[in-house]
């Protein structure tokens, strides 16, 4: 049983899994089943380590080991709950724990029952105060693992809630200690990076995630973290998708990096499903929907998000939808809702309100958007963010420019160079082109270069309505956005991607295969397509594609990865 403990330290989870399993197989101790159950975990059989786990949970509370007994309650207990949704299990596992720690009379286990019940919490002073205690209980019983792992949390928890400083120092701290390899367990390595992670969403900055990457690699390259060591590493996220792929993808959703984004999203997904477990921290799908929201997808945003509504980060992808299609006021309802659920987390709160500032725009609302306005700033002026900074001029030079005034072109301009510095493209495209409207009766030249240049961005960036809503701009203005036949111009990318694989003689149930659609969404961008261009079949599609299309745009998936959504959410 040694060697499958040696290998679990050093992350080889296959043959952790062999060892124990040969051990159970031999004396069916309750430290084999937990051993084995730790390496089913880490090979994402989390339904079959739980079950292992448990039964490791009966053998130590037949032997009397009361301590070990409840250690596995808790886990249980924090397992259940975000990755099977099972509140009511969750709360009995840790009623459990807190029961057997009381008959072992071991203090010790009083920090991991706090960290268990901060995590439950849904009010956030009730979760800051768990957490502070299991901080206290890892320093009394010099307990590295938790106080990692608390730590982490309370980090994320306080910067939510707008303590910023004392927040990103907690995080930094152990960051510190897992560079220093006081971690015995390597799944607090993983958690304190997936915190890290989760703090560079909410202030929309992830340098400090890569300055720490860079110094593991410095201090920390020694300690031997398995295949956790290239958490991060080089200019992408991909290693952190062992762990976390929503992670990564989210964050190059909020980079404007939308192929990327796509790629660690279905990746998550297609994982989520073959493991027939729920999601850790965000789930990918709603992360897709907004994705494809972007994209000009919106039926299949729809589709995605149909099984999912109730869960708290919809909201966002939602209302962006319901905004699109034309339906704010069902958008700023269902943000202000979630907005008033989430209190005193204001940090957390901020991505919500900049969505809430374009609802209320668009109902012609100024002052309810002026309100949100406002929020923007002050949450902009608690993290010193560079994305929250340019969220917050980008809302009021949007309010300004509404009401006509004066100073509409700076602030615009302010936020178009404020992204930039970001490297936020996406949304520095969006604020130049807000910034051509107010220069057309001014500067008309200028209004037209800033409007060029972002649909060009657009284009390149794969964000369709966006791009869209800046060549019907040009065309108001007289000038012509993009280049090439005009016909192509009325199509979406995704219209052209249909349009190609029409022109390759496949079928509706062919193209959505392809395209990761459903048939029925297929058959209305067909439809689309044949009613933007005057053509009557399939047959005059393909013709015109000939003719219009080069060959070098093929639009060829072939190796592209397979992904259907969800049962229930097509």
């Amino acid at each position: 049983m040694s060697r499958g403990t040696a290998a679990l330290a050093v992350g080889d989870w296959m043959s952790a899994k062999e060892c124990f399993a040969l051990a159970v197989e031999q004396a069916g101790s309750p430290e084999a089943l937990d051993g084995l159950g730790r390496a089913e975990w880490w090979l994402k059989d989390v339904r079959g380590a739980i079950v292992t786990r448990a039964r490791a949970h009966r053998g130590f509370k037949r032997l009397g080991r009361f301590t070990e007994a409840a250690l596995v309650a808790v886990w249980l207990s924090r397992e259940l709950r975000p990755l099977l949704r099972s509140d009511a299990a969750a709360e009995g596992w840790l009623a459990r724990a807190e029961t057997l720690a009381a008959a072992a009379g071991d203090a010790s286990l009083l920090g991991w029952i706090s960290l268990a019940r901060a995590e439950a919490a849904s009010d956030a002073i009730e979760a800051i105060a768990h957490c502070r205690s299991a901080v206290e209980e890892s320093r009394r019983r010099d307990d590295p693992d938790l106080e990692i792992q608390s730590l982490a949390r309370l980090g994320v928890l306080e910067v939510a809630a707008g303590r910023v400083d004392e927040g990103v120092t907690r995080l930094d701290e152990a960051m510190a200690a897992v560079s220093a390899g006081e971690a015995r367990d390597l799944a607090s390595v993983g958690i304190v990076f997936c915190a890290l992670m989760e703090l560079g969403e909410l202030l929309g900055d992830n340098a400090r995630f890569a300055d720490w990457t860079a110094a593991l690699v410095e201090v920390g390259g020694g300690h031997g973290f398995g295949p956790l060591d290239g958490f991060g590493a080089a200019a992408g996220y991909g290693v952190l998708s062992s762990f976390c792929g929503a992670c990564c993808g989210g964050l190059y959703l909020v980079t404007g990096r939308l192929d990327e984004a796509e790629g660690e999203l279905l990746a998550a997904v297609r994982d989520l499903e073959t493991h027939e477990m729920g999601f850790r921290c965000v789930h990918p799908i709603t992360q897709l929907a907004e994705l494809r929201v972007l994209q000009g997808r919106f039926e299949e945003a729809r589709e995605l998000l149909g099984s999912y509504e109730d869960l708290p980060e919809a909201v966002r992808p939602l209302a962006v939808l319901e905004i699109a299609v034309g339906s704010p006021e069902a958008a700023a309802a269902r943000l202000e809702r979630r907005i008033h659920e989430l209190g005193g987390l204001t940090v957390a709160a901020f991505p919500l309100l900049t969505v809430l500032v374009d609802a209320h725009l668009s109902m012609g609302r100024s002052e309810a958007a002026a309100e949100a306005v406002s929020k923007t700033a002050v949450v902009a002026g608690l993290t010193r963010s560079r994305r929250h900074r340019a969220e917050a001029l980008f809302a009021e030079g949007k309010l300004a420019a509404i009401a006509t005034r004066d100073d509409a072109s700076s602030l615009l301009r302010q936020s178009a160079e404020a992204f930039s510095d970001a490297s936020l493209a996406l949304q520095a495209c969006r604020a130049r082109l807000e910034l051509a409207r107010t220069l057309v009766e001014r500067d008309r030249p200028v209004a037209i270069a800033e409007a060029r240049a972002s649909l060009a961005a657009f284009d390149r960036l794969g964000a369709v309505p966006d791009a869209d809503a800046a060549a019907a701009f040009l065309r108001e203005l007289g000038v012509k956005g993009r280049t090439g036949p005009k016909d192509l111009d009325l199509l979406s990318k995704r219209e052209i991607e249909v349009l190609r694989l029409v022109a390759n003689g496949l079928s509706n149930g062919e193209i959505a295969s392809r395209l990761f659609i459903s048939t029925k969404t297929t058959g209305h961008h067909v439809s689309s397509v044949l009613s933007k261009l005057g053509l009557r079949s399939r047959t005059e599609a393909a013709a015109f594609a000939a003719i219009h299309l080069r060959s070098d745009q093929s639009g060829n998936r072939e190796n592209a990865p397979s992904f259907v959504p969800p049962a229930g959410a097509r």
